[in-house]
């Protein structure tokens, strides 16, 4: 597997999740397709002490360093069962992001022994640690950047534990300073994902619980310093059209090409309340500022609750888009490792596919035991399920379509698609804004794409390439036979 990507030529991408470059479709239909997950998972399994039950990486990270030739992971171990549980961040590496090792790393003292691969170890719990590389900082002792929820010990009996949002910076990755003043950020309890660093804003994005609302809800907050955070903003809240006792659990997202696609995070309670009953519980939350009310229908299947994930999309990391309000991926059969949880992270994207590292929970005894052992104590691991590149959704033909985009100014060279035309073939016109096919460019002087391929350039016969076109307004019509469309691409 190549895990290069080739990035470097290509100045923007567009997908078809939503209708936002598309002017017109006859005689294709909209497929979303979901990720195969690992026959190998769980491929970070829970089987060291100190990792407590868990160890799973839904907001931490999964690089591949190009420089040591391996994939690198900053996951939790321990559960978040509470400011006691010992929680921790732990690390793995692996040559294949299949099969993984816990190196012991001679940091932390746990039971009388640093023969572990715990890096951050904090009195009060290390809910959710999500990590950042930022090559770019000057200061290398702040390269790499964590955010978890936690606190500091409140000094004096009658003080109360501080709780919020910590930070802490590393060099490399392994060896880690927590911030001095942690929490820098109090309040607004559980999930801080990190989406990235957006470069031209010199910004950092992260993905946030909310306080206020009655239930779980996602929000986006942003930084400058990494330590200084914004206010959250509201970006995902369930409705009318979500089934009552849903709420929204976290978002991780990436950059991808120009836009933004997320992973959502559905919490669901079983049974179902009434629209009625949850509204009311809702309401009681929003008066006393919590969302903890929510936990009294924690009952029922899977002991508890299920989270799956569904696919999100944005333009531009502020206005967000819940596409279908499915399961991106479905949740395990009965009995399986992943049956009640599967919150995916961050997807990692590779020259030819897309990663998916998840956390997955499963029942350990069947729930018609008498007293089954309460969802929170059953193990929760890391999955790995992969799709191909740009293959979220696909334009598909099955006989003859068209697609027609809305016009834009052209500032590439030229034009490839990723699209599996083995069965038939895909041809391309450009046209003016006006729909006036250019000359040089027309349909019937388009080279047929007859094959399945991730990065097929469009070319016409006596054109080199599109760079004649250059800052001009144009439109670009496909014509599909028996194919499928994933994604079009600008490249230098």
């Amino acid at each position: 597997m190549s895990v290069q990507g080739n990035k470097e030529n290509v100045v923007k991408k567009e997908l078809f999740i939503d209708d936002g470059f598309i002017e017109e479709m006859k005689g294709v239909k909209r497929v979303f397709h979901s990720p195969q997950k690992c026959t190998e998972n769980p491929v970070i399994p829970c089987d060291k002490s100190w990792e407590n039950g868990a160890a799973f990486v839904d907001t931490g990270l999964v690089m591949y360093d190009e420089k040591e030739k391996m994939f690198r992971a900053w996951y939790q171990g321990g559960s978040c069962l509470g400011k006691d549980d010992h929680s921790t961040m732990c690390y793995a590496i692996s040559k294949d992001g299949i099969h993984w090792e816990k190196p012991n790393l001679g940091i932390i003292e746990f039971e009388g022994s640093k023969e572990n691969n715990i890096l951050l170890y904090e009195d009060i719990m290390m809910h959710d640690p999500s990590v950042i590389l930022d090559p770019r900082d000057p200061d290398a002792q702040k390269r790499y950047k964590a955010i978890w929820w936690g606190g500091r010990r409140a000094k004096g009996s009658e003080k109360e534990d501080i709780l919020g949002h910590c930070v802490a910076f590393s060099a490399d990755g392994i060896r880690w300073q927590p911030h001095r003043d942690n929490p820098v950020w109090v309040g607004d309890a559980e999930v801080a994902n990190l989406f990235g660093l957006e470069h031209k804003a010199g910004k950092f994005i992260a993905s946030c619980s909310m306080d206020g609302h009655g239930m779980r809800v996602v929000a986006r907050t942003e930084s400058n310093d990494f330590i200084n955070w914004q206010s959250p903003q509201l970006l995902f809240k369930s409705g009318e059209e979500d089934p009552p006792g849903t709420e929204l659990g976290g978002l991780s997202a990436v950059d991808y090409y120009g836009n933004y696609i997320g992973m959502l995070w559905a919490v669901r309670r079983y049974p179902v309340p009434t629209r009625k009953r949850w509204n009311e519980i809702v309401d009681w939350g929003v008066k006393n500022h919590t969302f903890h009310s929510s936990i009294a229908l924690n009952t029922g299947k899977a002991g508890k609750w299920t989270i799956h994930t569904q696919l999100v999309f944005s333009r531009d990391g502020n206005t967000w888009q819940r596409v279908n309000r499915k399961a991106f991926m479905p949740l395990g059969a009965e009995g399986s490792w992943d049956e009640c949880l599967q919150l995916i992270a961050r997807p990692l994207i590779t020259s030819d596919e897309i990663m998916f590292y998840y956390t997955g929970q499963g029942r350990e005894e069947n729930l018609s035991n008498e007293r089954p052992k309460p969802i929170r104590d059953w193990p929760q691991a890391t999955g790995l399920a992969t799709i191909r590149l740009d293959g979220f959704v696909s334009l598909d033909a099955i006989e003859e379509g068209v697609v027609v985009t809305k016009p834009f100014k052209w500032d590439g060279t030229n034009m490839a698609v990723n699209a599996d035309a083995s069965s038939g073939y895909i041809k391309a016109e450009v046209c003016t804004p006006q729909d006036k096919p250019i000359s040089g460019y027309r349909q019937e002087e388009s080279r047929s794409l007859t094959e399945d391929g991730l990065g097929q350039n469009l070319s016409w016969k006596n054109k080199i390439d599109m760079s004649e076109l250059k800052d001009r307004q144009i439109k670009l019509r496909l014509l599909l036979q028996k194919s499928s469309l994933f994604s079009i691409s600008w490249l230098r």
